[in-house]
């Protein structure tokens, strides 16, 4: 398995694997969790990048990660349902850390919703910790959550 800096090329299928993977939010989110056109828009941004976990020819996995100051962020962490459970999670989340560690970033940031509760031991196995939990404004969602805030510094 290859991590690398996703490029433009990769955006649709970016989009397949992060859409099955948040297929499971379809009880209380909107739509799709996210669009090719929405992962273009995302990587044109300054201090964002996708990363993507690949093997052979194969994307497997993705994760969005932004760097704000000293704070780095990390969302929308996927991976292929055909792959999971083999590491490649914890490998895009020790990636995305090392490119935020490198970027200046002394604090790691993530958030998920309430409802993932299966979400949140998987994160702090890896040493975050719930810093917030805060009602969602998000429109997407078809009722009110609240969101997970964690935290790890690095």
């Amino acid at each position: 398995m290859k991590i690398r800096q996703a490029t433009a090329s990769d955006a649709d299928e970016i989009a397949r694997i992060i859409n099955a993977a948040f297929e499971i939010e379809r009880e209380f989110r909107r739509g799709e969790r996210t669009s090719p056109s929405e992962v273009l828009t995302s990587m044109s941004r300054n201090h964002e990048i996708f990363l993507v976990a690949e093997e052979g020819d194969r994307l497997t996995g993705a994760v969005e990660v932004r760097v704000d100051g000293d704070a780095g962020y990390f969302g929308m962490l996927a991976v292929d349902a055909s792959v999971r459970r083999g590491g490649i999670g914890r490998a895009l989340v020790e990636a995305a850390e090392a490119h935020c560690r490198s970027a200046g970033c002394s604090i790691m940031t993530m958030s998920t919703g309430e409802n993932r509760t299966e979400l949140i031991p998987y994160y702090e196995k890896m040493g975050y910790r719930v810093t917030a939990v805060e009602p969602s404004t998000n429109p997407a969602f078809k009722y009110p959550i609240r969101v997970v805030n964690m935290e790890k510094p690095l």
